[in-house]
């Protein structure tokens, strides 16, 4: 692969993955240190990428997804909401709209959380979240339906 190809791809995918990692971890500057470390891993990894196996997309979230997940085994704890950050009194309602989704995200099971950063905060489509999640197309978009469902329930309550 090419400098011109990987920077295709890097403007392409960088700015969903950083979404997604911003709204898993929750702080940043930690998002940029996990994207970097990421993209790091999957440079050294290209040559034992096979197309075949995933798109190149869902073999990055999948790298990122673990590094999250590493960095919580060292930290010895997962990263937990708090709902005391979000209760400031805003204006703004594209501000009112991330609380509110927010709030819901953190009611869901951590199965359902990540089904929907990975398909609306990433954009990912089913088949690359089933690679992610090394789970059948379809089982993805049963999950998908039963967590908006969950999700439309609790704006209802």
């Amino acid at each position: 692969m090419n400098n011109e190809n990987l920077s295709a791809l890097w403007d392409a995918t960088t700015p969903k993955l950083y979404g997604y990692l911003v709204n898993t971890l929750r702080d940043k500057n930690l998002a940029e240190d996990i994207l970097q470390a990421t993209w790091l891993k999957a440079i050294a990894a290209l040559p034992r990428f096979k197309e075949s196996d995933a798109g190149f997309s869902a073999w990055l979230f999948a790298i990122a997804k673990n590094e999250c997940k590493q960095h919580w085994r060292k930290a010895g704890r997962e990263i937990p909401f708090d709902p005391e950050l979000h209760d400031t009194p805003s204006t703004d309602s594209a501000q009112e709209d991330k609380i509110l989704v927010d709030q819901i995200l953190a009611r869901l099971s951590s199965d359902d959380r990540e089904l929907m950063r990975l398909r609306y905060i990433a954009g990912l489509p089913f088949n690359d979240i089933a690679r992610i999640l090394k789970i059948n197309p379809i089982t993805v978009r049963v999950r998908m339906h039963r967590a908006i469902t969950a999700a439309k329930n609790m704006l209802q309550n």
